[in-house]
C-alpha cells in the first residue's frame, strides 16, 4: 500500500487531467477542433505529445518486463522505434502535415486507393486501435493493483473511466494539453527512479556484475536467449509495428506547419535512446531484487518496495501518466476513425459537422467500454502489444509508405486499385503463418506478411496502371501550404 502522501499526489494528478478535459470542453466547437486540435499546435506541444504517446503502457511496464524476462538484447530491438520515428520526421509526417482535409488515415488512403483502400484500412485501423486501448487499459490496472488494495478489475474500471472522462470532454485539444504534464511528469519520475535504484545498488558496476552472477544471458547485446529469427521478428515489429498508426497521422496533421511535424518527431526519436536506456536500467535492478515475479508488475514493484516515500507516488503518478496519455490518444483516434470513416461516409453520407462532433464522443464512450472488457481476457501487456504491431506492418504499412513517398506530396503514382489486394494479403498470410503454421523454419510471419503484401501490390500495379475509379475527381487535391 502507498502512504498518504503518495495517494495524495496521485489524487490531485487525478484531479488535475479531469480539470483539463472540463478545461477545453467549452473550447470545443467544431469536429476539427476536436479530432485534430484546429490544426494548430506549437513545436512544444507535438512534441510533447509525441512522446506522452509513444512511451506508454507497452514501452513503460511492458518494457521492463521485457528486459526483467529477457535481457538488454532487449536493446537492439527497440533501436527499430528510434529509427522509423527518425525516417517517419525527415520523410512522412511532413508530407501529411501538407495534405489538406485530412483527420485520419483513412482519409489518406481514400485519397490514393479510392472508397475501397479507405474503408478496409478504417477497420483495420479501428480494430488496431481498439485493441491498443485495451492494452492501456490493462496497464492501469497492473500499476494500480499492488499499491492501493482493491480488486485488480475495480482499479482497471476507475482508471480507464477517468482516461474516457477527459478525453470524451475535450477531444485531442484535451489529449494534447495532458499529454504535455504527462510526458514532463513521466521523463522525470523514470529517470529519478533509475537514479535512486542505481544508487541503492551501489552504482552501475554493482548491478551488472550482480546480474551476471544469476544469468550471464542477461548481459549478451546480440544473440543470447533469442535466436536470428526471433531478434528479425522483433525488431521488425518495433521498427515497424507502429509506424504510421492512426494516431500519430492525428498528430501530424494537427501541427501548426510540416516543420514541427518533422523536428518534433526526429526530437523525440532521439530523446528515446534516453527513455530506453532508463527502462533497461529499471528492468535489470529488478531482475536482481524481485526474481519469480511476473513481468507485469516488475516496475510497480521496483517503486513501491525501492523508492523513498513521495518520490513513491511521482513514479506512479508517471506510469500513470505513460498509460493514460498513450490511452486517450488511441482512444480519440478510434473515436474519430468510427465517426467520419464508418459513420461519416458509410451509414450516414449526410452528416453534419455537429452531428459528427456529437457522434464522436459517442464513439469515445463505446470504444472505451469496450476497451474495459477486451482488457479483462488480456494475459499480457507485452504480448498483445507485440501481436498487433505484427499485424499491423504487413497490412497497411507496405502501400501507405509507398504512396506517400513515390511522387510529390499530392501526387497519385499508385495505382488505386493496388492497396487494398495487397492490405488483405499481407494480413491474411500473417495470421496463417503465425497462428496456423507456427512460423515453419523460423522466418517470421511479420516478414512473410511485408513480402506477400508487397509482391501483390506491386502485380496489381502493373496490372492496373492505367484505370482510375470515377471518384476520384472528387478527392481533395489542394495543398496546405507550411
Amino acid at each position: 500500500m502507498l502512504s498518504g502522501l503518495d495517494i495524495s499526489i496521485l489524487v490531485v494528478y487525478m484531479l488535475v487531467v479531469l480539470w483539463i478535459g472540463y478545461y477545453t470542453m467549452n473550447k470545443i466547437t467544431t469536429f476539427s477542433d476536436y479530432s485534430v486540435a484546429g490544426r494548430s499546435m506549437p513545436f512544444a506541444l507535438i512534441f510533447a505529445t509525441i512522446g506522452a504517446t509513444l512511451a506508454g503502457g507497452g514501452a513503460t511496464v511492458g518494457r521492463v518486463s521485457f528486459v526483467y524476462e529477457t535481457g538488454i538484447v532487449v536493446f537492439l530491438a527497440l533501436l527499430g522505434v528510434v529509427i522509423s520515428q527518425v525516417l517517419i520526421g525527415f520523410f512522412v509526417a511532413p508530407r501529411i502535415s501538407k495534405m489538406e482535409n485530412i483527420y485520419t488515415i483513412g482519409d489518406i488512403m481514400e485519397f490514393y486507393f479510392g472508397r475501397s483502400g479507405q474503408l478496409i484500412a478504417s477497420i483495420i485501423a479501428f480494430l488496431f486501435m481498439a485493441s491498443m486501448f485495451g492494452v492501456q487499459v490493462l496497464a492501469l490496472g497492473r500499476i494500480l493493483e499492488p499499491v492501493i488494495g482493491l480488486p485488480f478489475i475495480a482499479l482497471t474500471v476507475i482508471g480507464a473511466l477517468v482516461t474516457i472522462a477527459y478525453t470524451w470532454a475535450g477531444g485531442m485539444l484535451a489529449v494534447i494539453y495532458t499529454d504535455a504534464i504527462q510526458f514532463i511528469l513521466l521523463v522525470g519520475s523514470m529517470a529519478t527512479a533509475a537514479i535512486i535504484g542505481v544508487n541503492k545498488m551501489g552504482g552501475m558496476t554493482q548491478v551488472i556484475d550482480q546480474v551476471a552472477l544469476i544469468d550471464t544471458e542477461h548481459l549478451v547485446f546480440f544473440g543470447g536467449p533469442w535466436t536470428i529469427g526471433i531478434f528479425i521478428a522483433t525488431f521488425l515489429s518495433f521498427l515497424l509495428g507502429e509506424a504510421l498508426a492512426p494516431h500519430y497521422i492525428q498528430r501530424y496533421a494537427s501541427s501548426k506547419t510540416s516543420d514541427i511535424s518533422k523536428w518534433s518527431t526526429v526530437s523525440f526519436a532521439i530523446m528515446y535512446i534516453f527513455l530506453t536506456i532508463v527502462i533497461m536500467v529499471i528492468g535489470l535492478i529488478g531482475f536482481v531484487k524481485f526474481p519469480g515475479l511476473n513481468g507485469d508488475v516488475v516496475f510497480v514493484t521496483f517503486a513501491q518496495k525501492y523508492l523513498p516515500i513521495g518520490i513513491v507516488g511521482l513514479v506512479f503518478g508517471g506510469l500513470l501518466s505513460a498509460v493514460m496519455s498513450t490511452g486517450s490518444s488511441i482512444l480519440n483516434t478510434a473515436a474519430v476513425i468510427f465517426t467520419r470513416d464508418i459513420y461519416g461516409k458509410i451509414i450516414n453520407k449526410k452528416a453534419d459537422d455537429s452531428r459528427l462532433l456529437i457522434w464522436t464522443k459517442y464513439s469515445t464512450l463505446i470504444v472505451g467500454v469496450g476497451g474495459i472488457i477486451v482488457s479483462l481476457f488480456i494475459p499480457s501487456v507485452m504480448g498483445l502489444m507485440l501481436y498487433a504491431f505484427q499485424l499491423w506492418a504487413p497490412s497497411i504499412l507496405p502501400p501507405l509508405c509507398i504512396a506517400i513517398l513515390w511522387g510529390g506530396p499530392l501526387e497519385r503514382k499508385v495505382s488505386p486499385y493496388a492497396g487494398p489486394p495487397a492490405i488483405i494479403a499481407g494480413l491474411l498470410i500473417t495470421i496463417v503463418w503465425m497462428n496456423f503454421l507456427g512460423e515453419p523454419f523460423g522466418i517470421p510471419a511479420i516478414a512473410v506478411g511485408i513480402v506477400t503484401n508487397l509482391v501483390v501490390f506491386w502485380i496489381t500495379h502493373f496490372m492496373t496502371t492505367n484505370k482510375i475509379p470515377q471518384d476520384f475527381e472528387s478527392l481533395p487535391t489542394k495543398k496546405v501550404e507550411a
